[in-house]
């Protein structure tokens, strides 16, 4: 039960009071609308009733559906409620969601990643402010990801405790909502963690699965063709060139092409997809295997190596996929953690001038304080950058401190 005395009783009271008094903000000013929402709501009436799932726009011009038909099948129940009462529960559905992965990474950085850290309210706090403005947006639009980031917690926390079961099928589902998670992967297989990969492929084959009986096999068949067609056509265009679509400016493509690549060595946009792939599949690799290397000589780093390691790639999918900025949610554990390494006495000494901007360029694009310069700051993909900073910036720090005794909180 809740308690304003018992950690972390008052982060969630608050978090939940500020939520309801959004919503019904929203509700009063006519703006619950919770459009990405809507295409899962219309894409699941759509599929029950046999018509076109995929190829169509729900709501909005560009609300076309764009995942897996389980999906739509888990939106279901909510389809079969009035729109006003089911966007009100997907809103529900969200704080609550949030308010799991943010008490999951925090549990996690306190126990596997820096075990003498007490129970802290200013993180929590601190770390939500940052990520106000994409959660704000979370909400206004209905989206997933809070959903998606608690259940890739939850599979973290699994995997640290050795359920591999549960952690792969966690896992599982979410790399179904979002094949972009398939970074998880590769990491794993480098790991070892053939129990998990196993019970990953079995969450996935459930879930493509799962509709055929209630389908039929030519339909099950043509739902799928049209997912994959939809997937293909969101992520066909990674770097942003130029003009006004800002769906591309954030990634790290982008910013490769922008700053070197494509204007000053001219390389075709293939190209710099290619090799900012390959330099990520080249780093990560040589992170593992060095972290590894370390385990043997000090097995009680092994926890946090892979608390850190899952963190850093939740955090790098919206730098590599097509986005909208509340998908950088995402990156939430790592400024958790960023945010506890600075609370209350940091270490290193130099980390709060490196930190500090990385987390207000990261969190600080509130459109309605800061007008016209805001438009700037999404025009030159300035999120994009600070989440590639926040990424290089936690990777130095797992560096450095793997030979180091875990923080407490007595000032050095």
């Amino acid at each position: 039960m809740l308690s304003w005395r018992r950690y972390p009783g008052r982060f969630v009271l608050i978090v939940l009071l500020a939520a309801a008094l959004f919503l019904v903000l929203e509700a009063v000013n006519g703006r619950l609308w919770l459009n990405d929402f809507r295409v899962y709501y219309e894409a699941s009436a759509a599929l029950l009733r046999g018509d076109q799932a995929y190829g169509v726009a729900h709501g909005l011009s560009s609300g076309y559906f764009k995942y897996a038909p389980v999906m739509a099948g888990l939106y279901a129940p909510l389809a079969a409620l009035p729109y006003p009462i089911a966007a009100g529960l997907q809103f529900v559905l969200i704080v609550l969601a949030f308010l799991g992965a943010m008490l999951t990474a925090d549990r996690i950085i306190r126990t596997a990643i820096l075990p003498d850290k007490p129970e802290a309210y200013v993180p929590l706090f601190l770390a939500t402010l940052i990520a106000g403005t994409h959660l704000h947006r979370e909400l206004h639009l209905g989206n997933i990801n809070a959903l998606l980031l608690c259940l890739l917690m939850g599979g973290l926390s699994a995997q640290l405790d050795g359920r591999c079961r549960l952690a792969g099928l966690l896992w599982g589902l979410a790399l179904l909502a979002k094949p972009h998670f398939a970074v998880l992967l590769p990491w794993l297989v480098v790991r070892g963690e053939r129990r998990t990969l196993l019970w990953m492929f079995a969450s996935v084959a459930i879930g493509l699965l799962a509709p055929l009986p209630f389908l039929g096999m030519a339909r099950w068949q043509e739902l799928h063709e049209a997912w994959l067609k939809a997937m293909a056509s969101h992520n066909a265009a990674l770097v942003y060139t130029g003009g006004d679509a800002y769906q591309m400016v954030d990634t790290a493509y982008s910013f490769a092409h922008r700053a070197l690549l494509g204007r000053q060595l001219h390389w075709p946009v293939e190209a710099t997809v290619a090799a900012v792939l390959g330099s990520c599949a080249v780093v990560g690799l040589a992170l593992v295997l060095r972290n590894k290397r370390k385990e043997h000589e000090a097995p009680s780093l092994q926890r946090a190596h892979i608390a850190q390691e899952a963190f850093l790639l939740i955090a790098a999918v919206p730098s590599l996929t097509v986005t909208d900025t509340n998908h950088f949610l995402f990156a939430l554990p790592l400024v958790l953690l960023l945010i506890h390494r600075l609370w209350p006495w940091p270490q290193p000494r130099w980390l709060p001038y490196a930190a500090v901007p990385v987390l207000l360029a990261h969190g600080g694009n509130w459109s309605d304080a800061l007008g016209s310069l805001s438009e700037r700051m999404v025009h030159y993909g300035l999120l994009g950058i600070a989440n590639l900073l926040l990424v290089a910036l936690s990777t130095v720090l797992l560096l450095q401190r793997s030979n180091a005794r875990p923080m407490t909180d007595s000032k050095p």
